[in-house]
């Protein structure tokens, strides 16, 4: 696995909260139909910590296998034993990486909810429940209480 690759997947799995480089300005009071800057802000702060928890030895020994696992297959003559243990290996490590992140997403997430009013908790619930909601809650604040521009 490529550091782009590696970066790639943290981007995948991680918040990535981007708000655009011209924001409006936000209400001092919270809204139940935009974030504030405060809000914006505290999530932004939320995933940037998100992206430091994805553990990058991680993703250095996924590559170190894969390698490893690739000369075997291209040699000369492959070990059949060798490319299963290392078949293994690398299922294996892709498998802790993938649950790494998707625990320290679960936690980012939580943290998240947690700076939500009530009133905007009741518009995602209501936008939630429509049959075509994206289930994937980042993306429903960003559509629903993402700036309207």
């Amino acid at each position: 696995m490529t550091k782009k690759s590696y970066f790639t997947l943290v981007l995948v799995l991680s918040i990535g909260w981007v708000l655009g480089q011209a924001q409006a300005v936000s209400p001092a009071v919270p809204s139940p139909t935009t974030l504030t800057d405060a809000q914006k802000r505290a999530m932004e702060a939320i995933g940037k910590d998100l992206e430091s928890k994805i553990q990058p030895t991680s993703a250095l020994k996924l590559a170190s296998l894969a390698k490893d696992y690739d000369r075997n297959i291209l040699a000369e003559k492959p070990d059949a034993v060798l490319e299963q243990k290392l078949g293994d290996e690398l299922a294996e490590a892709v498998s802790q990486l993938a649950a790494e992140a998707v625990r320290a997403r679960v936690r980012a997430v939580s943290e998240m909810a947690k700076l939500l009013t009530p009133d905007q908790k009741k518009l995602l619930l209501a936008e939630l429940d429509k049959p075509d909601a994206n289930p994937d809650l980042v993306e429903l604040v960003k559509k629903v209480l993402g700036d309207k521009k």
